[in-house]
């Protein structure tokens, strides 16, 4: 990293930074094509967990790539009189990993439940297997974090 003074090592705060955010971006490539799109996750005990269709894009290219790579980011621009002195207080996670696709019933709506319990705040139903087994078409996909960076502004 170039900014060493803005670079976040300790591994809670890169932890609550994927806890806190709301959508993240996973990051796919086949054949030298990137593909990046948003979504929503669940994390924990350093894989990181998103649901999706059995037959999206993002499957296939997992199955021809595990390497995936996932980024969420939070933070709002500084606005001062001279747009020369705008600037960002952000904080952000990239995650390198290697993806697989679950789609065991009993694996599934454990990570259902870690992504579910994350939106609701942990005050929601808690899924049952029959409601995960109504919908055969959906996949889990599980990134196990190889390596996990931070960067904070200001630092």
């Amino acid at each position: 990293m170039r900014r060493k003074d803005k670079e976040i090592t300790e591994k809670v705060i890169l932890e609550e930074i994927l806890l806190e955010n709301q959508v993240g971006r996973l990051g796919t490539a086949v054949d030298g094509v990137p593909y990046v799109v948003p979504m929503n996750y669940g994390y924990r005990d350093g894989k990181i967990y998103l649901h999706t269709h059995k037959d999206g894009k993002k499957i296939k290219d997992i199955q021809k790539n595990p390497r995936v790579c996932f980024e969420v980011d939070s933070g709002e621009m500084i606005v001062n009189e001279d747009p020369c002195d705008f600037s960002w207080d952000y904080r952000s996670v990239i995650a390198n990993g290697t993806a697989k696709i679950i789609d065991d019933p009993e694996k599934k709506l454990e990570a259902l439940r870690i992504i579910s319990d994350k939106y609701s705040f942990g005050k929601g139903q808690k899924l049952t297997q029959e409601q995960v087994n109504k919908f055969p078409i959906l996949y889990i996909i599980e990134i196990t974090i190889n390596e996990m960076k931070g960067k904070r502004s200001p630092a």
